[in-house]
C-alpha cells in the first residue's frame, strides 16, 4: 500500500492506494458508478445505490470513501481545518472536465479554504506509457500543450501526472503530492491499457476515524 506524507501527518484520518491484491481485503468501501464525469457529490451516510458521479466528498466519520482505478488516477483530499476529506476518480476525461475542481469547490461551500486543502495523487498511467493521438491532444487549449510531449520513439505522450497536479494548484489547493508508481509498467496494479479484456480495479481509500455518522 501506498500512502502520501501530506495526509499521513493528519491523525484523524485514514488513506491508502492498494494494489490489486490488498485491494480485495478492503472492508467497507464506499463506491461510486465512476462515468469519467465532472460531478461531485456530498454523502452523510453510505448511499442506498451507487451514485454516477466521479467524486464524493464528506465530512462524516466512518465512511471510506473509496475510488476505483486500472490507468485513472485517484485522488484523494482532506481539509485540517474543517474535516472534510474527498474522494476522486479523475481520469483524463473527468480531470479536463473539471472533476477535481468541482471537489474542491464542493469542500469550499462547507466553509473550506482551497489554501488549507491537501491533494494525494495515487498510481496511475504515467507518460511513459501514455501515447495519445491527435483528437485528443486537440481538446486541450495553447496553455496546456505543454504536458504533450513527442518522444523518441515517434509519437506523442501525456503527462497525465503532471496534467493532473497542474488542475489541482491551480484551483488553489495548498498542498499537492504525487506518490508515483505506473500502472502499465508495476504489475502489482490492473491496468487498463495492458490488459483492456480484464483490467480488474484497484481500490483507494480515504475516511474520517471513527464511527459512522459519529461527528
Amino acid at each position: 500500500m501506498k500512502w502520501a506524507a501530506n495526509l499521513a501527518e493528519l491523525e484523524w484520518l485514514e488513506h491508502g492506494f492498494y494494489d490489486a491484491a490488498e485491494s480485495a481485503g478492503v472492508d467497507g468501501p464506499v463506491l461510486m458508478q465512476q462515468v469519467h464525469s465532472a460531478d461531485v457529490m456530498r454523502i452523510t451516510a453510505v448511499p442506498s445505490e451507487l451514485p454516477r458521479v466521479d467524486g464524493l466528498v464528506t465530512s462524516r466519520a466512518g465512511l471510506r470513501l473509496t475510488v476505483k482505478t486500472a490507468d485513472c488516477a485517484p485522488v484523494l483530499l482532506a481539509d485540517p481545518v474543517t474535516r472534510q476529506v474527498a474522494a476522486v476518480h479523475a481520469g483524463w476525461r473527468g480531470a479536463f472536465q473539471g472533476v477535481l475542481e468541482n471537489a474542491v469547490l464542493a469542500m469550499i461551500a462547507q466553509g473550506a479554504k482551497a489554501s488549507d486543502i491537501r491533494a494525494a495523487v495515487g498510481p496511475h498511467l504515467q507518460a511513459a506509457n501514455f501515447v495519445v493521438d491527435q483528437s485528443m491532444q486537440s481538446l486541450f487549449p495553447v496553455t496546456e500543450e505543454r504536458f504533450f510531449v513527442a518522444w523518441e520513439d515517434g509519437q506523442v505522450h501525456f503527462d497525465f501526472d503532471a496534467y493532473v497536479c497542474h488542475r489541482l494548484r491551480r484551483a488553489g489547493v495548498g498542498s499537492v503530492e504525487s506518490t508515483g508508481g505506473d500502472t502499465y509498467f508495476d504489475r502489482l496494479y490492473y491496468s487498463y491499457r495492458r490488459n483492456p479484456k480484464n483490467p480488474g480495479r484497484q481500490y483507494s481509500c480515504i475516511q474520517i476515524k471513527g464511527e459512522e455518522n459519529v461527528g
